[in-house]
């Protein structure tokens, strides 16, 4: 019941964000909605124009980051399928295989228009609705009738999805924070749980777990709209660095998430075994301000000094040998920690070699190990273009 509290707990505060994150969208959306009906019906003479708004929300949806040629996709695809399902409700009676018909044939002409997968929903999805709810309309308004509000709606989400001022990378900062946010709370939980000895507290740790992996995949869905808005718009070249700044960011938080997910298991085990490791716990309550400080910056988009600071006072301590008592539980999970801290001193924007050369007990070994899993113009061994710096603080 514990965990279960801690994970609703994280998904509470994660569907606040979500309402505070789409609340202007949505307002956008309603108002173009409403836009579209009044010139569907003031300007083009329909009657009831029903589908000149369903087509706007459809088309922009709840999200800031509207890519001009998804809008486009869902565009074409809503106003084909409506089209198809009035000449379909004119020439046919409604049954199951008109029905399957419809679907059948609006899906095909959406493949034939576009590639894209959300023209051919958009096309068998309009067919269908048409062809089951609005027979009878469109015998009234013939071919020419409901597909002009359709086009109508799609018109007017696409001039708000290219005209409004947006900015590519606020979402996929704003889930970033959040990540950071709650992957500082899940490190804060395993470290009182080691302090202390506490079972049932580092047990809790696995539904704070599910909750930042939910955040992990949101933020890499803002990451990838962002990388086609940037690449799609020429006036929004410029925030290319941020973007690839973002990405870096991803990467490192994924690999430090997966070590300290580790962490958490093997410190639950042995803390079964031999009770509190309070020196690993101190550790792991020191990382977790450091994140926060981290989540901080990203949100505001500033230089992480504090976050790097706490961060280098970490690996200046955390020296598996001079563990008390020489127990291998806390000095193996020390060498996690060291592991973790490494990560997060890079997504303060140091090279790998520098964050690995700020630990304690490297005895002056050079550092070789490098990111054999990217390329070489994505690798995360150096030091970042936007934040990195040549000399450590």
């Amino acid at each position: 019941m514990r965990r279960t509290g801690v994970f609703l707990a994280a998904r509470l505060r994660q569907g606040g964000r979500r309402v505070r994150g789409s609340a202007v969208p949505i307002l956008q959306a309603a108002l173009a909605a409403g836009v579209a009906y009044l010139i569907a019906e003031q300007i083009f003479g329909r009657l009831n124009p029903m589908f000149a708004p369903i087509a706007c929300w459809v088309c922009l949806g709840f999200k800031t980051d509207r890519v001009p040629r998804k809008v486009a996709e869902l565009g074409v695809g809503a106003t084909a399928g409506v089209l198809l399902g009035e000449a379909f409700a004119l020439t046919l009676d409604v049954g199951w295989w008109q029905i399957a018909l419809a679907l059948m044939v609006g899906a095909l002409v959406g493949r034939f228009l576009d590639r894209g997968d959300l023209t051919t929903i958009q096309a068998g999805v309009n067919a269908v609705v048409v062809v089951g709810m609005s027979w009878w309309q469109s015998i009234i308004g013939g071919v020419t009738g409901r597909w002009i509000d359709a086009v109508v709606g799609a018109g007017v989400a696409f001039v708000v999805a290219v005209l409004l001022p947006r900015h590519p990378t606020a979402r996929p900062r704003r889930y970033a924070r959040s990540t950071m946010s709650e992957y500082a709370t899940l490190l804060n939980i395993v470290g009182r749980g080691l302090r202390t000895g506490d079972v049932e507290l580092l047990a809790d740790a696995q539904g704070q777990r599910r909750a930042v992996t939910e955040l992990n995949a949101d933020w890499e869905e803002t990451l990838t709209t962002a990388r086609e808005v940037v690449a799609l718009n020429p006036a929004l070249w410029r925030q290319r660095s941020e973007v690839a700044e973002l990405d870096r960011l991803f990467r490192l938080m994924g690999r430090t998430q997966r070590t300290s997910y580790l962490v958490a298991r093997q410190g639950l085990a042995m803390t079964e075994e031999v009770g509190p490791m309070p020196d690993v716990g101190d550790l792991l309550l020191d990382i977790s301000t450091a994140v926060h400080a981290l989540a901080g910056s990203v949100g505001h988009w500033n230089q992480p000094h504090r976050a790097r600071e706490l961060l280098l006072g970490v690996a200046g301590r955390a020296a598996p040998s001079e563990v008390v008592g020489g127990d291998w539980r806390p000095v193996a999970l020390i060498s996690l920690l060291r592991a973790i801290v490494v990560d997060l001193l890079q997504a303060t924007g140091l090279s790998r070699a520098q964050a690995r050369d700020a630990l304690t007990d490297t005895w002056g070994r050079p550092f070789e190990d490098r990111d054999v899993e990217l390329s070489p113009s994505e690798s995360d061994d150096d030091a970042s273009p936007l934040w990195g710096t040549p000399d450590l603080p």
